[in-house]
């Protein structure tokens, strides 16, 4: 019985991951993305107990300072909100288009300001829809458009 449970929530698993692959691939194609515009915040998250804190959107170096120093916040953690405004290259129309994405950390790691490019995926069938690539792209070596978008 327990086994069996196990078994269907794997196949429900396993069947998401498909889908949401088969749906990339199908409906989505890389391609580089110019950066307008990067804002980021951060918010402080503490947990005591069962109860839990969080605090609002400050800039980053007053939540580090707040969680190294503040009674309340000491020992918190600090958690990004970050707003990628980007300007690419939509396959569908071949028209410029505007859009962001909103993170909890930077793609690939690597901080951006405006004018650097990085990848996304943009819609085959609408021009003003992307997403950002997951770990299974960048370990994959899909991320990389194969010709220029931008």
């Amino acid at each position: 019985m327990r086994l069996g449970l196990y078994a269907m929530i794997a196949v429900a698993v396993a069947s998401f991951y498909v889908y949401s692959e088969l749906d990339k691939r199908l409906n989505f194609r890389p391609i580089d993305a110019r950066v307008s515009s990067v804002k980021e915040q951060c918010y402080m998250e503490k947990t005591e107990g069962s109860r839990s804190s969080t605090s609002d959107l400050l800039p980053c170096e007053l939540t580090e300072l707040l969680a190294r120093h503040h009674p309340k916040w000491q020992g918190a953690d600090i958690k990004h909100k970050i707003e990628i405004r980007f300007a690419y290259i939509s396959p569908v129309d071949g028209a410029a288009h505007e859009s962001n994405l909103q993170l909890a950390a930077y793609p690939d790691n690597r901080q951006l300001s405006s004018g650097d490019i990085f990848p996304v995926q943009a819609s085959r069938k609408e021009a003003n829809r992307t997403r950002v690539n997951d770990w299974v792209d960048r370990w994959l070596g899909r991320h990389a458009p194969k010709h220029g978008s931008i």
